[in-house]
């Protein structure tokens, strides 16, 4: 009876604490495949893989089932991913990835569709990566150096970083470190066109600044099975960005100093209930996001416009779990949640300028989002189920200081999350999943400020404090073949209220275009995809993939009425070496062919990336290096009424990065138990 109860938790990952060694013992012994499947998704065991080997956690991901990364997000079945955990810990930059060997990678879970316990905004599935146990010890972790070379300016982007897990006693202890240098430059060209207005110009963007991040987490195990945890995330990050445009006529440009402070404080508590794997989980989060921006604008090397800008976010969320078995072959979940929001946007200093628009407006923005959800999770003969429903409201106000003027919109939603996989076949090595869900996205908060964004001295972007949150039907469905060789998916959303960034001319500045944030009617969208996974010699491994989405448009924006049936592709050819002698490396292509979606056109771009890497003493030291030979960058077409903006990137692609790693480990042999973070921060912002 134990025994069962236990495979049952471990397929829901809500195991109490004093069970864990003995599920995990279990699930050596049991598991006859690496990849498993249930309804929600499937998890896989990476110990001792090819993909895994000798290179960084955030380049494994790209090469297992129904994943890919597309402009340094990571897409799960073409819907973007919602979290990413590491042992517990949510991530808030991808970058912590780079720090974690993949060797050190034990097993990883991915769910195709958030679910109805998190927010309703979150659609995309979630990646929970569990860390490798040491052989013995301890303690174990990595202490890495890299430097960039890049063909458009030279070195950039140096830095060390190290992570190291540590038990003593009934005590964890994680740490994941990260500090350095960054140079970028990106050159461009832009072509404005229209009634009166024949524009060319090329331009020059250069950042370089500093990057600080430290994540701490210490979580104390006690007899009883309960576990009070702790996490504190700080990261500083330092740009000085600088753009500066050229269209023969007159030079403009303007340079800016950020500081940007980021800090979350993360309190858990576990409590088991019951020795049948009944518990109680509490949790509280608290986030703030402080920043500083100092920009000035020049014309002919003039100052024309300055400002001096301060944004202050603050986020706190309270959320209690509970589980209940209540037979072998049903588990019961269920919680509520609140989170709030406080928001503080200063403009000071300014130096008013009629050819560059500032933010002059002071705002407070306060939210408030309460969600209440119960789920269950079990199986009906084969027929393995996840199903649940919650209830969330969005509240949020908008002031504008500078005239005392509030603004209140409530809305709120019940979401429904409904998951079915049925295994088939003579050895069950083939699965058909079929999966639905109604998401309410957040109220934008980004999207709704006053701020004004120049990305250069022509374009810049500004929020629409009339916004509504949208939401989306979305129904999946799934067939894997030879326990995850061959995937085939298909997808269908419905979305209403779409938030969509329309281009507009300034009336005072004809050549200045800017795009803003606004609710347009809602539409359907079809998605298709396969991939092929394969080892045809022992040192190759590759995964062959691709993605087509349809969407039928009926919009009208500026008294033009998009309707046509657009098409948007994508394609990407992983491949995995490994030789022998320590020597590896990977080399991955993607090509995305020009597509269109109503005022926008994006040209064609394709990338070829790959890496090489040699290991020494026993695999605890590895050099390696990364490149990038071939690539086309993108174009991008706006039309804004009459008027054609076209923005093309011409800086090349090459780069050649230098690593070295050297792994360590040593000790007892334990577990490492670390607290995750559980506040849901998104930015809405225009894609170019």
């Amino acid at each position: 009876m134990k025994h069962l109860f236990i495979a049952l938790m471990a397929a829901v990952c809500i195991l109490p604490t004093h069970a864990q060694k003995e599920q995990q013992l279990q699930e050596v012994t049991v598991v006859a495949s690496r990849t498993t499947n249930n309804a929600e998704g499937y998890t896989t065991n990476l110990r001792d893989t090819d993909i895994a080997k000798g290179k960084p956690a955030v380049d494994v991901l790209g090469f297992l089932p129904n994943i890919s990364r597309e402009n340094g997000n990571f897409k799960i079945n073409g819907l973007s991913a919602s979290e990413i955990y590491v042992d517990g810990v949510k991530l808030s930059d991808l970058s912590e990835l780079n720090n974690i060997p993949g060797e050190m990678i034990d097993k990883v879970q991915v769910k195709y569709l958030a679910g109805s316990d998190q927010n309703a905004s979150l659609s995309g599935g979630t990646i929970m990566i569990t860390l490798r146990r040491p052989p013995e010890g301890g303690y174990y972790g990595s202490i890495s150096a890299n430097a960039d070379w890049y063909r458009s300016c030279g070195f950039g982007n140096e830095g060390i970083s190290g992570m190291i897990n540590y038990r003593y006693k009934g005590l964890s202890v994680y740490d994941n470190l990260y500090a350095g240098a960054t140079k970028v430059e990106d050159n461009s060209e832009q072509t404005m066109t229209g009634d009166n207005l024949h524009t060319f110009l090329t331009e020059t963007s250069k950042s370089h600044g500093f990057d600080f991040r430290n994540r701490l987490s210490l979580t104390q195990q006690f007899n009883s099975g309960a576990q009070l945890g702790g996490s504190y995330l700080v990261s500083l990050y330092r740009p000085r960005p600088s753009s500066v445009s050229d269209n023969e006529s007159l030079t403009s440009s303007v340079s800016s100093r950020e500081n940007v402070v980021l800090q979350e404080g993360t309190l858990r508590f576990l409590q088991p209930l019951s020795s049948r794997g009944s518990q109680m989980e509490l949790t509280a989060d608290y986030l703030n996001r402080y920043s500083r921006n100092n920009s000035s604008y020049f014309l002919n090397s003039e100052k024309n416009a300055a400002i001096e800008e301060t944004d202050n976010l603050n986020l706190w969320k309270f959320k209690a779990d509970f589980i209940y078995p209540h037979s072998r072959t049903l588990v019961w979940k269920f919680g509520a949640s609140a989170q709030l929001i406080s928001s503080k946007y200063t403009p000071t200093d300014i130096v008013e300028s009629d050819r560059f628009e500032t933010s002059d407006i002071p705002t407070k923005t306060s939210g408030f989002t309460p969600i209440v959800y119960a789920s269950a999770q079990g199986r009906v003969w084969k027929l393995k189920y996840s199903a649940g429903v919650n209830w969330q409201l969005n509240r949020i106000s908008y002031e504008d200081c500078a005239v005392d003027k509030k603004n209140t919109n409530t809305q709120w939603s019940i979401n429904l999350t409904v998951q079915v996989m049925m295994p088939f076949g003579s050895k069950m090595n083939h699965a058909l999943m079929l999966s639905y869900k109604r998401t309410l996205s957040d109220i934008p908060y980004t999207a709704i400020s006053s701020v004004i964004n120049w990305s250069d001295t022509y374009n810049y972007t500004v929020g629409n404090p009339d916004l509504k949150a949208q939401s989306a039907d979305i129904v999946m469905a799934g067939l894997s073949l030879l326990r995850n060789r061959i995937n085939l998916t298909a997808l269908y959303a419905h979305s209403h209220d779409r938030i969509y960034w329309q281009t507009f001319q300034s009336k005072e500045t004809p050549d200045v275009f800017y795009t803003k944030p606004v609710n347009i009617n809602g539409q359907g969208v079809w998605g298709f995809g396969a991939e092929w996974m394969e080892a045809p010699t022992k040192w190759w491994r590759f995964k062959l993939s691709g993605r087509i989405e349809i969407t039928p448009e009926n919009t009208t924006l500026d008294g033009i009425h998009y309707n046509k049936t657009r098409f948007k592709e994508y394609f990407y050819f992983n491949n995995n070496f490994r030789f022998g002698h320590g020597w590896g490396g990977m080399l991955n292509a993607n090509f995305d062919p020009t597509y269109r979606t109503l005022d926008r056109t994006y040209h064609a771009v394709y990338n070829v990336s790959g890496q090489v890497y040699k290991t020494f003493l026993g695999d605890n030291l590895q050099v390696a290096l990364d490149f990038t030979p071939l690539g086309n960058r993108r174009k991008l077409d706006r039309q804004a009424g009459a008027n054609k903006v076209s923005y093309k990137y011409t800086t090349p692609v090459q780069y050649v990065g230098f690593s070295l790693t050297w792994n360590f480990s040593g000790g007892k042999n334990v577990d490492v138990n670390v607290v995750e973070g559980i506040q849901n921060y998104h930015e809405t912002k225009d894609n170019r």
